[in-house]
């Protein structure tokens, strides 16, 4: 079970680092507007834009989501149906689209997460 404190409730659940009370994102992951974000926690105050460009570095993490899901999608598609390339490479093409939201503020949380730590009240 993940509580409150760890820095992988934070990012699972996208809350601010600091408190771990406060949502990132003003709306939710499935929204049309899922990347608007608040620029200062809710609850704490945190500054999430911490400066300009800051969220470069999430792209890291974004990349690894992204090849963790074409490995996803080669293998339950080459052991349930086994179909031609061009199949994998549209179904990967599609998984990425779909987790596209998801991965977005995933990487986002884990980013911040990397330089803040949680402090208790």
């Amino acid at each position: 079970m993940i509580r409150k404190g760890e820095k992988l409730y934070s990012v699972l659940y996208q809350k601010c680092p600091s408190c771990h009370e406060g949502n990132m994102f003003t709306h939710p992951v499935w929204s049309p507007k899922f990347a608007d974000m608040n620029k200062n926690c809710p609850v704490c105050g945190f500054d999430f834009i911490q400066e300009p460009s800051y969220y470069f570095g999430a792209m890291y993490f974004s990349y690894a989501i992204q090849v963790a899901v074409f490995v996803l999608v080669y293998f339950v598609l080459r052991y349930t149906w086994d179909p031609g390339t061009w199949t994998y490479v549209i179904y990967m093409i599609l998984g990425s689209i779909v987790i596209l939201p998801l991965n977005f503020r995933l990487s986002r949380a884990a980013w911040i997460n990397l330089f803040v730590s949680y402090k208790t009240r």
